[in-house]
């Protein structure tokens, strides 16, 4: 075994199960950490010659900190693939053309450079499989680490094992792979790398000392071990810094000297730059080659160690490595004008070093390195560069007002806009704003305005800052800058209606003037630009009519300008507008905006055509491929950065819970506070909740939810999925208020935001509504209305929603007798009432629900029946007189002289009658003293008539029907003539 390797035989075991585990068909990424000297070099090396040895493919590159250009690890490793088989990888080689990337496709770029490297991995693995090798991963660009984070997620079942090193890498790269921690030798092993180094194995003594002063660190053992074997005896120096000067001072003042300035040229060094910045002639360094502190590579010559450089560089005095940095700055720029390929970012790093002297050279040198990274889809390294470029300027003599300054901080703006970071953008861009105004610079103050339009915003004073800066650019702008004017116009109209309290006139207005400009200056783009925003703000139900007369001319517009991405635009809002109205060649204009999306060549048009092949699909009535083509829209649209990918995905999955139960795809919805749809969380949690059927539950996080909130709508679909929300588990009073405000709008149907997706005709929702309100012959209306609409649209899963919501009311009964929270809602003939709930009113119900049955007071009171007392109220010697006495009034009645003697008699009389009808029971059973079924025949017949008189007030033709039908007593019951259905509960 290679002396290199002592002691890492569980590594290497772990490193060969990684790589069975990749040519077995599941990509695998490796990393092996620990620190300078520690072997982590050798290990990949080791498992990269054990892959080739059993036939793979073995890539390798090795990451530097001396200003690599980007993707420099990915460069290498390409280069060792032939240029034919690149494809379009190759522009990670060559970079793309020279032109910046536009910002809009920042992201698409980026994708598909990425998507187009794992395809050529994924050839390149075949059968045999491939090792990539990536060394010194700490000094990676963050671009390089990105695309090594896509590999690792995406390769999938490819043979490919991805094996790194690296010092200190961040938690993102490192929580995707198996990690490989390498720590010092133990004694023993020190012993046996000393044996290798020197020969004869060394006393125990000076190999314990060895392992003290070197941590058991490979590297260090091996150089002390030289330092013993070339005379240094038992002294062993004492720091890692010392061991290295000790191997240096051996060497000769001409190869230090070259050493020196090949330390401050990078750790690779370019050998014509070596030779513009010393007379060392070749056999200076040979010597430095054989003393193996310099070694030759393909790439030029390398210090065998970073520590070497590192400790080489310590040694120079600050004057004199700025005075290297500095003429191997302006080397490398002769360089480049001879046409050797140096990166910018290379330059840039030997001016940034010079300090102050070189600060306008590094400003120029900073400036060309971040273009190039943005045209390269480095936009963090970008920013980097643009940051950098701008501390030069500030060392410089100039102040803070330079001129320069606008472009680099426009520059730097939208880098890290395109890298994700928008806080940071939105202060770079306000920052350039200032720096307009300071310099009286109207088109950079609308260049900012119109950047920090492009960020978005949350908050109403955010928006309001927006608005405040758009003004200022618009009114600043020369009467000769339509085109830009326009532009800005553009802007302020839109953020004017997405103000808290939107400003809808005055947007309008605005808009119209952004229109005439673009008219006026005959640019088609930005004329289609300001229609599509006179579309945006025109937008409201019902407004589907006059938006497709803004679509024609927005369409005319788009192919003036020759922009393949707003025709497709213009093809999809033409066919939301005309699904909206249900006509059916919105299906088709939809189809056909999705082949147009396919086609426009980048992954936010391939993400468009996904997301609204599940609308067309959700519409066509195959639910299966809606779930499928949306699960596709969300992974791609995630992996790109589209903004509204979750969104997009969230509403859809709200739509197909309308049609089909289904489990939540992930954790219950939650909002951030700030977020305008904050305020209806509670329906859109019960939404999900009842498409996972979680009915319960869903009425309990309904529950107390003001349908009022929702927003006054720009489009249908909170409104409709609170009208369903409300008809499943709605109370009566959120059922009204939903249908109060949805129909308005009937006749048309809920197409969500730009056909994201699709969620049925408006009367469907307002059928399911008046059915649990109680309203039939409304319900059955609605119904057979969304029925002919979806049959004339083609949508035929709503329709058979629609069909089975029909047939349910026909079998249902006209009587409804139902109680919704403190509410209850009574149907008959045809005429509905509501009325607050009363405990007469639940036992008039629970007589209702079973006719022609009898039920007991003491039931109705929800207590068990009552047992009667052992004595009766009226025996039968008191029973007897009074129906003597009784008969002796009748006589006397007859008998009277006087109406006055005649009407006492009859007064006496109906009190005896009052009397032993009190005392008897059903069937004239004698009632009994103390008797608990008493007092429940007392109270629940005075809840009853109580009831029914109220009935009878609001509606007198049922109050007349339950007087005739139901009787009270002990015990209660409906006797209708005939067989009487009601729906109750």
């Amino acid at each position: 075994m290679s002396e290199r390797l002592v002691g890492r035989d569980t590594v290497l075991a772990t490193a060969r199960a990684a790589l069975d585990d990749a040519l077995a068909g599941t990509t695998q990424l490796l990393l092996v950490t620990g620190e300078p000297g520690i072997g982590k070099s050798a290990v990949l090396g080791r498992v990269a010659a054990e892959a080739a040895e059993r036939g793979c493919t073995v890539l390798r590159a090795t990451c530097w900190d001396g200003g690599a250009p980007p993707y420099w690890p990915w460069i290498q490793v390409l280069r060792g693939v032939p240029a034919a088989a690149l494809g379009p990888a190759a522009e990670i080689v060559a970079g793309p053309g020279n032109g910046a990337t536009p910002g809009a496709d920042a992201a698409d770029s980026r994708f598909r450079l990425f998507d187009a490297t794992a395809a050529l991995v994924t050839r390149l693995s075949g059968d045999a499989g491939l090792v990539v090798v990536l060394d010194d991963l700490q000094w990676a660009d963050d671009a390089s680490l990105r695309l090594l984070e896509f590999l690792a997620r995406h390769l999938g079942t490819a043979r490919v094992l991805l094996l790194g090193a690296y010092r200190e890498l961040g938690a993102g790269l490192a929580g995707l792979a198996q990690v490989l921690p390498l720590r010092g030798l133990d004694e023993a092993g020190v012993a046996a790398v000393m044996t290798a180094v020197a020969g004869p194995r060394p006393d125990r003594e000076l190999a314990r000392k060895v392992w003290r002063r070197s941590g058991g660190n490979p590297l260090f053992v091996r150089e002390l071990t030289r330092l013993v074997q070339a005379g240094a005896g038992d002294v062993v120096p004492e720091s890692v810094r010392d061991i290295l000067l000790s191997r240096l001072a051996r060497l000769s003042q001409p190869c230090a000297e070259l050493l020196a300035v090949a330390a401050v040229c990078g750790r690779v060094v370019r050998p014509e730059l070596l030779g513009r910045l010393t007379d060392a002639g070749a056999d200076v360094l040979e010597e430095a080659t054989t003393a193996r502190v310099l070694t030759r590579t393909g790439e030029g010559l390398l210090f065998s160690h970073d520590l070497y450089r590192e400790t080489l560089l310590e040694e120079l005095t600050a004057g004199r490595r700025a005075a290297l940095h500095a003429a191997a700055g302006h080397a490398l720029v002769e360089l480049r004008a001879a046409g050797v390929p140096v990166p910018a970012s290379e330059v840039a790093a030997q001016f940034l070093a010079a300090g102050p002297q070189s600060a306008a050279d590094a400003a120029r040198a900073c400036a060309l390195a971040g273009a190039e990274s943005a045209r390269r889809t480095a936009h963090a390294d970008a920013a980097g560069h643009y940051r950098d470029a701008l501390a030069a300027l500030d060392l410089g003599a100039g102040g803070p007002d330079l001129p320069e300054r606008r472009q680099l901080l426009a520059d730097l703006a939208t880098a890290l806009d395109h890298a994700g970071r928008t806080d940071e953008s939105r202060a770079t861009y306000r920052a350039l704003a200032e720096l307009a105004r300071r310099l009286g610079d109207p088109v950079a103050l609308a260049g900012a305005a119109l950047g920090l339009h492009g960020l978005g915003f949350r908050s109403g004073g955010v928006a309001d800052d927006h608005i405040r800066l758009l003004t200022e650019a618009a009114d600043a702008l020369p009467p000769d800058a339509r085109v830009l004017r326009s532009r800005v116009r553009t802007a302020l109209a839109r953020d004017l209606c997405q103000r808290p309290e939107p400003a809808t006139e005055r947007a309008v207005a605005v808009v119209r003037e952004a229109r005439a400009l673009a008219e006026e200056a005959d640019d088609g783009e930005t004329l289609t630009l300001a229609l599509l925003a006179q579309h945006d703000i025109t937008w409201r139900p019902g407004s589907a009519t006059d938006r497709l007369a803004i679509i024609a001319d927005m369409t005319a517009a788009a192919d003036r300008a020759d922009d393949p991405d707003l025709v497709a635009q213009a093809v999809l809002l033409r066919a939301t507008a005309l699904l909206e109205l249900g006509d059916p060649d919105g299906r088709a204009q939809l189809h056909a905006y999705t082949r147009l999306a396919d086609g426009l060549g980048h992954a936010r048009g391939r993400w468009g055509a996904r997301s609204r092949r599940a609308t067309l699909a959700l519409v066509d009535g195959r639910v299966d491929d809606a779930i499928a083509h949306a699960a596709a829209a969300l992974e791609l649209g995630v992996l790109i950065g589209q903004p509204d990918a979750q969104a997009v995905h969230a509403t859809m999955l709200l739509s197909l819970g309308l049609v089909r139960p289904m489990a939540p795809a992930g954790p219950l919805i939650e909002l951030d506070p700030a977020d305008p749809v904050a305020p209806m969380r509670p329906m859109l949690r019960a939404a999900v909740l009842l498409a996972a059927g979680e009915q319960e539950l869903a009425r309990a996080e309904f529950r107390g939810f003001a349908v009022g909130t929702v927003p006054q709508p720009t489009y249908l679909e909170m409104l409709a999925l609170a009208a369903a929300t409300a008809a499943a588990v709605g109370s009566t009073e959120q059922r009204e208020q939903a249908h109060a405000r949805l129909a308005a709008f009937a006749g048309q149907h809920v197409v969500v935001g730009g056909c994201a997706s699709y969620s049925g005709a408006v009367d469907h929702h307002l059928g399911m509504l008046c059915a649990a309100l109680g309203r039939s012959a409304d319900a059955t209306a609605h119904l057979r209305a969304a029925l002919a609409q979806y049959d004339r649209l083609g949508a035929p899963v709503w329709a058979e929603h629609a069909r089975a919501e029909l047939d349910r009311l026909s079998a249902a009964p006209d009587r409804v007798f139902h109680r919704d929270g403190p509410v209850w809602t009574i149907e008959y003939e045809g005429r509905q009432v509501l009325l607050p709930h009363s405990k007469g009113l639940a036992d008039l119900a629970a007589l209702l629900a079973a006719p022609h049955s009898e039920v007991h007071a003491s039931e109705l009171l929800g207590r068990p029946v009552a047992a009667t007392g052992a004595d009766p109220v009226l025996d039968d010697t008191a029973r007897r007189a009074y129906r003597a006495r009784i008969a002796q009034l009748d006589t006397a009645i007859a008998e009277a002289a006087t109406d006055a003697e005649a009407k006492r008699h009859e007064t006496e009389r109906a009190e005896l009658v009052r009397a032993v009808t009190a005392a008897a029971g059903l069937g004239r059973r004698p009632r009994r003293l103390g008797d608990d079924a008493e007092r429940a025949r007392k109270a629940v017949t005075a809840r009853i008539h109580d009831a029914v008189d109220r009935i009878l007030t609001a509606h007198p033709e049922l109050g007349l029907h339950l007087r005739a039908t139901v009787h009270t007593g002990t015990y209660c019951g409906y006797r209708p003539v005939g067989e009487v259905r009601w729906r109750v509960g």
